[in-house]
Protein backbone atom coordinates (compact mmCIF):
# COMPACT_ATOMS: atom_id res chain seq x y z
CA UNK A 1 0.00 0.00 0.00
CA UNK A 2 1.21 3.36 -1.14
CA UNK A 3 2.87 5.70 2.05
CA UNK A 4 1.53 8.81 0.16
CA UNK A 5 -2.26 6.86 -0.46
CA UNK A 6 -2.03 5.82 3.63
CA UNK A 7 -0.64 9.50 4.87
CA UNK A 8 -4.00 11.33 3.19
CA UNK A 9 -6.31 8.51 4.76
CA UNK A 10 -4.61 9.61 7.80
CA UNK A 11 -5.01 13.46 7.70
CA UNK A 12 -9.00 12.32 7.21
CA UNK A 13 -8.58 9.95 10.04
CA UNK A 14 -6.69 12.24 12.52
CA UNK A 15 -10.15 14.65 11.59
CA UNK A 16 -12.64 11.95 13.43
CA UNK A 17 -10.60 9.90 15.58
CA UNK A 18 -7.49 12.09 17.04
CA UNK A 19 -7.10 12.94 20.64
CA UNK A 20 -8.03 16.59 19.54
CA UNK A 21 -11.03 16.26 17.03
CA UNK A 22 -10.58 19.14 14.49
CA UNK A 23 -11.07 20.35 10.66
CA UNK A 24 -7.59 21.66 10.84
CA UNK A 25 -6.61 17.97 12.16
CA UNK A 26 -6.72 17.51 8.00
CA UNK A 27 -3.49 19.26 7.34
CA UNK A 28 -2.15 22.26 5.31
CA UNK A 29 0.89 20.70 3.11
CA UNK A 30 -1.49 18.28 0.73
CA UNK A 31 -4.23 19.51 -0.93
CA UNK A 32 -7.70 19.02 0.56
CA UNK A 33 -9.90 17.30 -0.77
CA UNK A 34 -8.75 13.34 -1.29
CA UNK A 35 -9.07 13.27 2.48
CA UNK A 36 -12.58 15.04 2.43
CA UNK A 37 -13.91 12.53 0.66
CA UNK A 38 -12.27 9.94 2.51
CA UNK A 39 -13.52 11.31 5.47
CA UNK A 40 -17.03 10.23 4.71
CA UNK A 41 -15.95 6.69 4.33
CA UNK A 42 -14.10 6.95 7.80
CA UNK A 43 -17.26 7.09 9.51
CA UNK A 44 -17.62 3.49 8.67
CA UNK A 45 -14.09 3.07 10.15
CA UNK A 46 -15.51 1.53 13.84
CA UNK A 47 -17.72 -1.13 12.07
CA UNK A 48 -14.24 -1.43 9.05
CA UNK A 49 -11.38 -0.39 11.09
CA UNK A 50 -9.39 -1.65 7.48
CA UNK A 51 -11.12 1.01 5.75
CA UNK A 52 -7.76 3.25 7.81
CA UNK A 53 -5.75 0.71 8.89
CA UNK A 54 -4.91 -0.97 5.50
CA UNK A 55 -5.85 2.24 3.76
CA UNK A 56 -8.77 0.63 1.80
CA UNK A 57 -10.89 4.38 2.22
CA UNK A 58 -8.43 5.49 -0.48
CA UNK A 59 -8.34 2.95 -2.71
CA UNK A 60 -11.89 3.07 -3.11
CA UNK A 61 -11.88 6.61 -3.45
CA UNK A 62 -9.15 6.41 -6.82
CA UNK A 63 -11.14 3.34 -7.74
CA UNK A 64 -14.27 4.95 -8.26
CA UNK A 65 -12.51 8.09 -10.01
CA UNK A 66 -10.96 5.81 -12.17
CA UNK A 67 -13.97 4.08 -13.47
CA UNK A 68 -15.74 8.04 -13.47
CA UNK A 69 -12.99 8.72 -15.90
CA UNK A 70 -13.54 5.85 -17.93
CA UNK A 71 -17.41 7.14 -18.45
CA UNK A 72 -16.06 10.72 -19.00
CA UNK A 73 -14.07 8.84 -21.98
CA UNK A 74 -17.11 7.45 -23.65
CA UNK A 75 -19.34 9.95 -23.56
CA UNK A 76 -16.57 12.41 -24.96
CA UNK A 77 -16.70 9.86 -28.14
CA UNK A 78 -20.67 10.34 -28.69
CA UNK A 79 -20.72 13.96 -28.12
CA UNK A 80 -18.04 14.49 -30.74
CA UNK A 81 -19.85 12.03 -32.93
CA UNK A 82 -17.66 8.38 -32.31
CA UNK A 83 -18.82 5.46 -33.39
CA UNK A 84 -20.38 4.02 -29.81
CA UNK A 85 -17.95 0.85 -29.82
CA UNK A 86 -15.12 3.01 -31.13
CA UNK A 87 -15.32 5.20 -27.75
CA UNK A 88 -15.82 1.78 -26.05
CA UNK A 89 -13.00 0.51 -27.16
CA UNK A 90 -10.86 3.54 -26.36
CA UNK A 91 -12.03 4.15 -22.90
CA UNK A 92 -11.47 0.26 -22.03
CA UNK A 93 -7.33 0.45 -23.62
CA UNK A 94 -6.88 3.16 -21.04
CA UNK A 95 -8.27 1.61 -18.12
CA UNK A 96 -6.64 -1.73 -18.61
CA UNK A 97 -3.50 0.15 -19.49
CA UNK A 98 -1.24 -1.47 -16.48
CA UNK A 99 0.01 1.85 -15.40
CA UNK A 100 -3.28 3.96 -15.40
CA UNK A 101 -5.20 0.39 -13.92
CA UNK A 102 -2.59 0.42 -11.01
CA UNK A 103 -3.18 3.95 -10.31
CA UNK A 104 -6.89 3.56 -10.45
CA UNK A 105 -6.55 0.89 -7.36
CA UNK A 106 -3.78 2.00 -5.57
CA UNK A 107 -5.25 5.02 -3.09
CA UNK A 108 -3.28 7.62 -4.88
CA UNK A 109 -4.67 11.33 -5.82
CA UNK A 110 -3.52 11.22 -9.37
CA UNK A 111 -6.54 9.36 -10.50
CA UNK A 112 -8.68 12.12 -8.99
CA UNK A 113 -6.31 15.05 -10.40
CA UNK A 114 -6.98 13.37 -13.97
CA UNK A 115 -10.40 13.10 -13.60
CA UNK A 116 -11.15 16.47 -13.08
CA UNK A 117 -8.12 18.00 -15.61
CA UNK A 118 -9.80 16.20 -18.18
CA UNK A 119 -13.40 17.57 -17.72
CA UNK A 120 -11.48 20.66 -18.30
CA UNK A 121 -9.76 19.60 -21.59
CA UNK A 122 -13.38 18.02 -22.79
CA UNK A 123 -15.13 21.05 -21.98
CA UNK A 124 -12.52 23.60 -23.65
CA UNK A 125 -12.95 21.17 -26.91
CA UNK A 126 -16.74 21.58 -26.54
CA UNK A 127 -16.72 25.32 -25.88
CA UNK A 128 -14.37 25.21 -28.85
CA UNK A 129 -17.26 22.95 -31.00
CA UNK A 130 -20.51 24.96 -29.76
CA UNK A 131 -19.14 27.99 -28.07
CA UNK A 132 -21.77 29.55 -25.12
CA UNK A 133 -20.83 29.64 -21.62
CA UNK A 134 -22.23 25.93 -20.05
CA UNK A 135 -18.78 24.08 -21.23
CA UNK A 136 -17.00 26.99 -19.47
CA UNK A 137 -18.58 26.88 -16.24
CA UNK A 138 -18.37 23.12 -16.09
CA UNK A 139 -14.88 23.25 -16.61
CA UNK A 140 -14.21 26.27 -14.07
CA UNK A 141 -15.55 24.19 -11.50
CA UNK A 142 -13.59 21.00 -12.48
CA UNK A 143 -10.21 22.97 -12.50
CA UNK A 144 -11.25 24.27 -9.05
CA UNK A 145 -11.88 20.60 -7.86
CA UNK A 146 -8.31 20.01 -9.39
CA UNK A 147 -6.48 22.58 -7.22
CA UNK A 148 -8.24 21.27 -4.49
CA UNK A 149 -6.44 17.87 -5.42
CA UNK A 150 -3.10 18.93 -6.59
CA UNK A 151 -0.61 21.75 -7.08
CA UNK A 152 0.08 20.73 -10.77
CA UNK A 153 -2.84 22.84 -11.44
CA UNK A 154 -1.48 25.98 -11.39
CA UNK A 155 0.84 25.11 -14.15
CA UNK A 156 -2.57 23.35 -15.99
CA UNK A 157 -5.02 25.82 -15.56
CA UNK A 158 -2.44 28.27 -17.21
CA UNK A 159 -1.96 26.29 -20.20
CA UNK A 160 -6.04 26.18 -20.45
CA UNK A 161 -5.96 29.85 -20.23
CA UNK A 162 -3.33 30.36 -23.04
CA UNK A 163 -4.59 27.76 -24.78
CA UNK A 164 -8.15 29.99 -24.83
CA UNK A 165 -6.31 33.02 -25.58
CA UNK A 166 -5.15 31.33 -28.61
CA UNK A 167 -8.82 30.09 -30.33
CA UNK A 168 -10.25 33.19 -29.36
CA UNK A 169 -7.04 35.29 -30.79
CA UNK A 170 -7.25 33.21 -34.15
CA UNK A 171 -10.90 32.19 -34.96
CA UNK A 172 -12.84 35.31 -34.22
CA UNK A 173 -13.30 37.94 -36.68
CA UNK A 174 -14.14 40.77 -34.68
CA UNK A 175 -11.88 43.79 -33.71
CA UNK A 176 -8.70 43.20 -31.54
CA UNK A 177 -10.27 45.33 -29.21
CA UNK A 178 -13.65 42.58 -29.09
CA UNK A 179 -11.21 39.83 -29.06
CA UNK A 180 -9.26 40.87 -26.23
CA UNK A 181 -12.71 41.67 -24.11
CA UNK A 182 -13.44 38.18 -25.36
CA UNK A 183 -10.76 36.77 -23.98
CA UNK A 184 -10.92 39.35 -20.68
CA UNK A 185 -14.50 38.19 -20.16
CA UNK A 186 -13.65 34.05 -20.76
CA UNK A 187 -10.71 34.38 -18.35
CA UNK A 188 -12.75 35.89 -15.87
CA UNK A 189 -15.59 32.80 -16.22
CA UNK A 190 -12.80 30.12 -16.53
CA UNK A 191 -10.45 31.00 -13.82
CA UNK A 192 -11.97 32.88 -11.33
CA UNK A 193 -13.34 29.42 -8.86
CA UNK A 194 -9.32 28.12 -9.01
CA UNK A 195 -8.05 31.72 -8.27
CA UNK A 196 -10.81 32.28 -5.44
CA UNK A 197 -9.45 28.47 -4.34
CA UNK A 198 -5.60 29.31 -4.34
CA UNK A 199 -6.31 32.51 -1.92
CA UNK A 200 -9.01 30.84 0.27
CA UNK A 201 -6.00 27.55 0.94
CA UNK A 202 -3.44 30.92 1.30
CA UNK A 203 -6.29 32.24 3.98
CA UNK A 204 -6.10 29.41 5.51
CA UNK A 205 -2.90 28.56 6.18
CA UNK A 206 -2.14 31.97 7.32
CA UNK A 207 -4.97 32.13 9.53
CA UNK A 208 -4.18 28.55 11.18
CA UNK A 209 -0.70 28.05 10.67
CA UNK A 210 0.28 31.46 11.17
CA UNK A 211 1.98 30.77 7.22
CA UNK A 212 0.23 31.96 3.83
CA UNK A 213 2.61 30.03 2.28
CA UNK A 214 3.08 26.91 4.60
CA UNK A 215 2.11 24.29 2.20
CA UNK A 216 5.37 25.35 0.08
CA UNK A 217 7.87 26.24 3.37
CA UNK A 218 6.86 23.31 5.49
CA UNK A 219 9.59 20.94 6.22
CA UNK A 220 7.00 18.37 5.84
CA UNK A 221 5.94 19.23 2.23
CA UNK A 222 7.14 18.51 -1.43
CA UNK A 223 10.01 21.14 -1.21
CA UNK A 224 11.08 20.54 2.59
CA UNK A 225 11.54 16.73 1.74
CA UNK A 226 13.57 18.20 -1.72
CA UNK A 227 16.30 18.77 0.51
CA UNK A 228 17.43 15.63 0.71
CA UNK A 229 17.53 15.11 -2.90
CA UNK A 230 20.79 17.53 -2.36
CA UNK A 231 22.93 14.46 -1.47
CA UNK A 232 22.12 12.40 -4.57
CA UNK A 233 24.10 13.28 -7.16
CA UNK A 234 22.12 12.35 -10.15
CA UNK A 235 19.67 15.47 -8.62
CA UNK A 236 22.28 17.79 -8.03
CA UNK A 237 24.20 17.71 -11.97
CA UNK A 238 20.52 18.78 -12.66
CA UNK A 239 20.11 21.65 -10.93
CA UNK A 240 20.62 24.96 -13.23
CA UNK A 241 21.53 22.83 -16.21
CA UNK A 242 18.90 23.20 -18.33
CA UNK A 243 20.15 20.82 -21.49
CA UNK A 244 20.45 18.00 -19.25
CA UNK A 245 17.03 18.44 -17.19
CA UNK A 246 15.30 19.11 -20.64
CA UNK A 247 16.71 15.17 -21.32
CA UNK A 248 16.12 13.82 -18.47
CA UNK A 249 12.32 15.14 -18.73
CA UNK A 250 12.31 13.86 -22.19
CA UNK A 251 13.64 10.36 -21.38
CA UNK A 252 10.48 9.79 -18.96
CA UNK A 253 7.97 11.75 -21.20
CA UNK A 254 8.57 9.62 -24.02
CA UNK A 255 6.71 6.31 -22.23
CA UNK A 256 3.73 8.40 -21.78
CA UNK A 257 3.99 9.96 -25.45
CA UNK A 258 2.72 7.17 -27.69
CA UNK A 259 -0.93 8.47 -28.73
CA UNK A 260 0.32 12.14 -28.99
CA UNK A 261 3.22 10.99 -31.58
CA UNK A 262 0.92 9.23 -33.44
CA UNK A 263 -1.83 12.08 -33.65
CA UNK A 264 1.47 14.34 -34.80
CA UNK A 265 2.13 11.85 -37.77
CA UNK A 266 -1.78 11.86 -38.75
CA UNK A 267 -1.40 15.82 -38.80
CA UNK A 268 1.57 15.47 -41.08
CA UNK A 269 -0.63 13.47 -43.34
CA UNK A 270 -3.46 15.10 -43.59
CA UNK A 271 -1.42 18.35 -44.00
CA UNK A 272 -3.23 19.82 -40.47
CA UNK A 273 0.19 20.22 -38.82
CA UNK A 274 0.08 24.09 -38.62
CA UNK A 275 -3.43 24.16 -37.17
CA UNK A 276 -3.69 26.71 -33.70
CA UNK A 277 -5.50 23.86 -32.00
CA UNK A 278 -2.60 21.44 -32.44
CA UNK A 279 -0.41 24.27 -30.61
CA UNK A 280 -2.96 24.21 -28.16
CA UNK A 281 -2.93 19.98 -27.51
CA UNK A 282 0.79 20.75 -27.24
CA UNK A 283 0.73 23.19 -24.34
CA UNK A 284 -2.35 21.29 -22.39
CA UNK A 285 0.13 18.16 -22.86
CA UNK A 286 3.61 19.70 -21.43
CA UNK A 287 2.03 21.99 -19.39
CA UNK A 288 2.86 19.65 -15.76
CA UNK A 289 5.86 18.53 -17.37
CA UNK A 290 6.67 22.02 -17.81
CA UNK A 291 6.82 22.65 -13.79
CA UNK A 292 9.00 19.34 -13.01
CA UNK A 293 11.39 20.96 -15.55
CA UNK A 294 11.50 23.99 -13.05
CA UNK A 295 11.35 22.43 -10.02
CA UNK A 296 14.48 20.30 -11.13
CA UNK A 297 16.29 23.19 -12.31
CA UNK A 298 15.66 24.23 -8.96
CA UNK A 299 16.51 21.24 -6.86
CA UNK A 300 12.70 21.05 -5.75
CA UNK A 301 11.43 17.54 -6.52
CA UNK A 302 12.26 13.73 -6.63
CA UNK A 303 11.01 13.66 -10.13
CA UNK A 304 8.93 9.89 -9.75
CA UNK A 305 8.02 8.48 -13.36
CA UNK A 306 4.44 9.12 -12.06
CA UNK A 307 4.74 13.25 -12.57
CA UNK A 308 5.09 12.65 -16.07
CA UNK A 309 2.16 10.82 -16.56
CA UNK A 310 -0.28 13.47 -17.83
CA UNK A 311 0.36 13.93 -20.95
CA UNK A 312 -1.23 10.34 -21.43
CA UNK A 313 -4.44 11.05 -20.07
CA UNK A 314 -4.58 14.57 -21.57
CA UNK A 315 -3.64 13.08 -24.86
CA UNK A 316 -6.63 10.26 -24.63
CA UNK A 317 -9.30 13.26 -23.56
CA UNK A 318 -8.16 14.78 -26.91
CA UNK A 319 -8.48 11.86 -29.39
CA UNK A 320 -13.10 12.19 -29.29
CA UNK A 321 -12.08 15.90 -30.89
CA UNK A 322 -8.80 14.72 -32.90
CA UNK A 323 -11.19 11.62 -34.77
CA UNK A 324 -13.86 14.33 -35.42
CA UNK A 325 -11.12 16.11 -37.58
CA UNK A 326 -9.69 14.12 -39.56
CA UNK A 327 -10.04 13.35 -43.16
CA UNK A 328 -8.96 9.80 -43.19
CA UNK A 329 -10.71 8.74 -39.87
CA UNK A 330 -10.43 5.07 -40.14
CA UNK A 331 -6.80 4.92 -40.61
CA UNK A 332 -6.40 7.44 -37.82
CA UNK A 333 -8.64 5.55 -35.65
CA UNK A 334 -6.69 2.36 -36.21
CA UNK A 335 -3.27 4.00 -35.55
CA UNK A 336 -4.37 5.51 -32.14
CA UNK A 337 -5.98 1.64 -31.04
CA UNK A 338 -2.54 0.36 -32.27
CA UNK A 339 -0.32 3.22 -30.30
CA UNK A 340 -3.05 2.62 -27.46
CA UNK A 341 -1.81 -1.17 -27.24
CA UNK A 342 1.43 -0.75 -27.72
CA UNK A 343 1.42 2.29 -24.59
CA UNK A 344 0.03 -0.80 -22.15
CA UNK A 345 2.93 -2.77 -23.56
CA UNK A 346 5.71 -0.06 -23.17
CA UNK A 347 4.34 1.06 -19.63
CA UNK A 348 3.58 -1.88 -18.03
CA UNK A 349 7.60 -2.62 -19.14
CA UNK A 350 8.41 0.07 -17.45
CA UNK A 351 6.65 -0.57 -14.74
CA UNK A 352 9.23 -3.36 -13.91
CA UNK A 353 12.18 -1.58 -14.58
CA UNK A 354 13.54 0.07 -10.95
CA UNK A 355 15.57 2.56 -12.11
CA UNK A 356 12.97 4.49 -14.06
CA UNK A 357 10.20 3.14 -12.05
CA UNK A 358 11.41 2.38 -8.48
CA UNK A 359 7.86 3.10 -6.67
CA UNK A 360 5.45 1.34 -9.28
CA UNK A 361 8.38 -1.56 -9.25
CA UNK A 362 8.20 -1.92 -5.60
CA UNK A 363 4.69 -2.08 -5.22
CA UNK A 364 4.67 -5.59 -6.19
CA UNK A 365 7.41 -6.96 -4.40
CA UNK A 366 8.35 -7.97 -0.94
CA UNK A 367 11.60 -5.74 -0.66
CA UNK A 368 12.57 -3.09 1.01
CA UNK A 369 9.34 -0.76 0.93
CA UNK A 370 7.24 -4.30 2.47
CA UNK A 371 10.11 -4.97 4.82
CA UNK A 372 9.38 -0.99 6.07
CA UNK A 373 5.92 -1.57 6.65
CA UNK A 374 6.47 -4.84 7.76
CA UNK A 375 8.40 -3.22 10.51
CA UNK A 376 5.61 -0.64 11.34
CA UNK A 377 2.79 -3.79 11.47
CA UNK A 378 4.69 -4.78 14.15
CA UNK A 379 4.95 -1.69 16.18
CA UNK A 380 1.17 -1.44 16.11
CA UNK A 381 0.78 -5.09 17.27
CA UNK A 382 3.36 -5.13 19.53
CA UNK A 383 1.91 -1.40 21.16
CA UNK A 384 -2.13 -3.06 21.11
CA UNK A 385 -0.53 -5.95 22.95
CA UNK A 386 1.68 -4.27 25.47
CA UNK A 387 1.07 -0.49 26.22
CA UNK A 388 -2.47 -0.22 24.78
CA UNK A 389 -3.52 2.41 27.49
CA UNK A 390 0.02 4.28 27.91
CA UNK A 391 0.32 7.81 26.38
CA UNK A 392 2.79 7.90 22.90
CA UNK A 393 4.13 10.50 21.72
CA UNK A 394 4.48 10.64 17.93
CA UNK A 395 5.67 12.39 14.68
CA UNK A 396 1.64 11.27 12.55
CA UNK A 397 4.34 12.35 9.76
CA UNK A 398 6.01 9.09 9.90
CA UNK A 399 3.98 6.88 12.06
CA UNK A 400 0.54 7.27 10.55
CA UNK A 401 0.29 3.89 9.93
CA UNK A 402 0.86 2.95 13.20
CA UNK A 403 -1.49 5.18 14.93
CA UNK A 404 -4.82 4.29 12.67
CA UNK A 405 -3.83 0.68 13.34
CA UNK A 406 -4.14 1.11 16.77
CA UNK A 407 -6.62 -0.54 19.20
CA UNK A 408 -6.63 3.42 20.99
CA UNK A 409 -5.70 6.00 18.81
CA UNK A 410 -6.18 8.63 21.67
CA UNK A 411 -3.09 7.46 23.11
CA UNK A 412 -0.93 9.45 20.61
CA UNK A 413 0.28 12.68 20.94
CA UNK A 414 0.63 13.69 17.41
CA UNK A 415 1.75 16.87 15.41
CA UNK A 416 -1.35 17.69 14.70
CA UNK A 417 -2.52 18.06 18.81
CA UNK A 418 -2.03 21.42 20.46
CA UNK A 419 0.13 20.51 22.89
CA UNK A 420 2.57 18.59 20.44
CA UNK A 421 5.47 20.67 20.22
CA UNK A 422 5.60 21.62 24.53
CA UNK A 423 5.10 18.17 24.85
CA UNK A 424 7.73 16.91 22.87
CA UNK A 425 9.74 19.98 24.90
CA UNK A 426 9.63 18.06 28.18
CA UNK A 427 8.04 14.96 27.87
CA UNK A 428 7.77 13.94 31.54
CA UNK A 429 5.87 17.09 32.74
CA UNK A 430 3.04 16.78 29.88
CA UNK A 431 2.61 12.71 31.10
CA UNK A 432 4.03 11.30 28.59
CA UNK A 433 5.01 7.72 29.01
CA UNK A 434 6.33 6.61 25.54
CA UNK A 435 8.41 8.16 22.44
CA UNK A 436 8.06 6.57 19.23
CA UNK A 437 10.50 7.67 16.35
CA UNK A 438 11.29 5.91 13.52
CA UNK A 439 15.56 5.32 12.21
CA UNK A 440 16.01 8.73 10.59
CA UNK A 441 16.84 7.30 7.31
CA UNK A 442 16.21 9.48 4.10
CA UNK A 443 13.11 11.36 4.58
CA UNK A 444 12.62 10.33 8.08
CA UNK A 445 15.16 12.67 9.15
CA UNK A 446 12.59 15.56 8.91
CA UNK A 447 10.46 13.51 11.60
CA UNK A 448 9.21 15.91 14.08
CA UNK A 449 10.99 13.81 17.42
CA UNK A 450 14.10 13.21 15.06
CA UNK A 451 14.45 16.93 14.41
CA UNK A 452 14.35 17.89 17.69
CA UNK A 453 16.40 14.88 19.50
CA UNK A 454 18.95 13.76 16.84
CA UNK A 455 20.47 11.29 19.00
CA UNK A 456 17.83 9.90 20.38
CA UNK A 457 17.63 6.68 18.07
CA UNK A 458 21.21 6.19 17.78
CA UNK A 459 21.97 6.60 21.37
CA UNK A 460 19.12 6.89 23.57
CA UNK A 461 19.20 9.56 26.59
CA UNK A 462 19.46 9.60 30.17
CA UNK A 463 15.74 10.64 30.44
CA UNK A 464 15.01 7.55 28.37
CA UNK A 465 15.39 3.91 28.32
CA UNK A 466 15.13 1.66 25.63
CA UNK A 467 11.63 -0.46 25.58
CA UNK A 468 11.66 -2.47 22.34
CA UNK A 469 13.25 -1.80 18.96
CA UNK A 470 11.41 -3.22 15.74
CA UNK A 471 14.13 -4.64 13.26
CA UNK A 472 16.01 -1.72 12.55
CA UNK A 473 13.33 0.64 11.54
CA UNK A 474 11.84 1.75 15.08
CA UNK A 475 12.23 2.39 18.28
CA UNK A 476 9.87 2.92 21.47
CA UNK A 477 11.81 4.71 24.52
CA UNK A 478 10.32 4.67 28.09
CA UNK A 479 10.05 8.01 29.58
CA UNK A 480 11.57 8.50 32.77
Amino acid sequence: MSGDASSRVANAFYVLYSREPSLANIGFVWNPLPSFMEMILLVFYPLFPALASEGLAAVIVSSLFAALTVALLVKAGKQFGLNKWLSIIFALLYAFNPYIFYYGANGLTEVIFIYFINIAVIQMLLWMHKDGARPLVIAAIAIAFAFWTRYETVFFGAALAVAVLIWIMQTKKELMKERLQQVEGTWILLLTPVVFSGLLWIFFNYTIMGDGFYFLTSSYGNLGQATLLMEDEKFTSLVNNPISTLIFVAERLWYFSIPLIIIFVMRIIERRIFRWDFLMLLILALSIPSMQVILLLRGGTAAWIRYYMYVFPIVVAWIPYEISKMRFRKVGSTLLIIGMLISGVVMGMMMNNPKIASDEYEAFRQNKLFEEQQAGAAVTAFINKNVPNQMILTDSFSSFRIIMGSSNPKNFVITSDDDFVESLENPAEHNIDFILLPNPKAVLSIDGVNQKYPDLYENGAEWTTLYQEFNGYWKLYKVK
